[in-house]
C-alpha cells in the first residue's frame, strides 16, 4: 500500500568492493521487518528482474538480522546466497585502563590518505575486515574527501617506526572502525595497546560506549574485543544474488 517495504538501490560498482568500478550493480535494503514471506519473495524476484534488465552483476542484501530467518529463508529461496556473517560488539566506555605510553599515535591528513591506506592494507593483512580496504585508493578524490571527513585515522609508531593503524569513525554505530598490527609485530600486546588508545580517544570524544563490527570467523580480533569486555549484541548477515553462476 502507501509504507515502503524495502529500497531498491541500482547504480555501478564505485570502488571494486566485489566487481572492478564502473560495473553495474544493485542493492536492496529491507526496511520493515515484519512483512510476510510471501512480500520479501515478491521484492526479491522483482529486484533480480529489475537487475537483469540493468545487466547487474550482483543483487546484494546488507546486514540482515539474523533473527530475521524468514526474510533470509524467502531470499535464499529465490537464488540469494551467504556471502559473509558479522558479529556487532559493544562495550561502556565506563572503567577503562590507561594505555601505557609505549606506543605513540599520529593523526592522518587528508593529503596522505592513500600512502595510510596502502599501509593499512599490510596491517590488516590476514583478516576480512583488511579485503578491500586498499580498494579504497582508488576512489575519485570527492568520494574519499567525503570519506576521510568522517574518520579519524593514526599511524602507530613505536620508537620511530609505523608498528600499526588506527582508524575510528567517532560518529557512526560502529565507531571502532578499524585496529591493525604489521605481521612481524603481532602478538606481542601492540594490539592490546592500539585498543586502549581507542578507547581513550572515543571517552574523550564524549562517547559513552564504543561499538564495532568483526566478522564471525576473525577469532584473533574477537578473543581481543571479549577480553576487553566487549560483548556480542547480535549477529547480521550479507546475501548476494550473482548474475554470472559461476560465482
Amino acid at each position: 500500500e502507501s509504507n515502503p517495504i524495502a529500497i531498491f538501490f541500482l547504480g555501478k560498482e564505485p570502488v571494486n568492493l566485489i566487481e572492478p568500478p564502473g560495473t553495474a550493480v544493485s542493492m536492496i535494503e529491507i526496511i520493515d521487518y515484519d512483512k510476510t514471506y510471501d512480500n520479501i519473495k515478491e521484492i526479491a524476484t522483482k529486484a533480480i528482474n529489475m537487475g537483469k534488465k540493468n545487466s547487474v552483476k550482483y543483487v546484494f542484501v546488507s546486514s540482515l538480522p539474523e533473527e530475521q530467518i524468514e526474510i533470509v529463508r524467502a531470499l535464499k529461496q529465490q537464488g540469494f546466497k551467504e556471502k559473509s556473517r558479522w558479529y556487532r560488539m559493544e562495550r561502556s566506555l565506563d572503567n577503562i585502563d590507561t594505555p601505557q605510553g609505549i606506543l605513540r599515535l599520529d593523526k592522518i591528513e587528508r593529503e596522505k590518505v592513500k600512502e595510510f591506506l596502502e599501509v593499512a592494507d599490510k596491517c590488516t593483512s590476514g583478516s576480512y575486515e583488511g579485503e578491500s580496504i586498499l580498494n579504497l585508493v582508488g576512489v575519485p578524490g570527492g568520494l574519499l574527501t567525503f570519506w576521510y571527513n568522517m574518520q579519524e585515522l593514526y599511524y602507530v609508531y613505536k620508537e620511530n617506526e609505523i608498528i600499526g593503524i588506527l582508524n575510528l569513525t567517532p560518529n557512526s554505530q560502529s565507531n571502532l572502525n578499524n585496529i591493525g598490527v604489521s605481521p612481524q609485530y603481532r602478538s606481542k600486546g601492540y594490539g592490546k595497546q592500539i585498543l586502549l588508545y581507542a578507547l581513550e580517544r572515543l571517552k574523550n570524544l564524549g562517547k559513552e560506549k564504543v561499538g564495532l563490527r568483526v566478522h564471525v570467523d576473525n577469532n584473533r580480533a574477537i578473543g581481543l574485543y571479549k577480553s576487553f569486555g566487549f560483548k556480542i549484541t547480535n549477529q547480521t548477515i550479507d546475501l548476494i544474488h550473482w548474475e554470472d553462476i559461476s560465482h
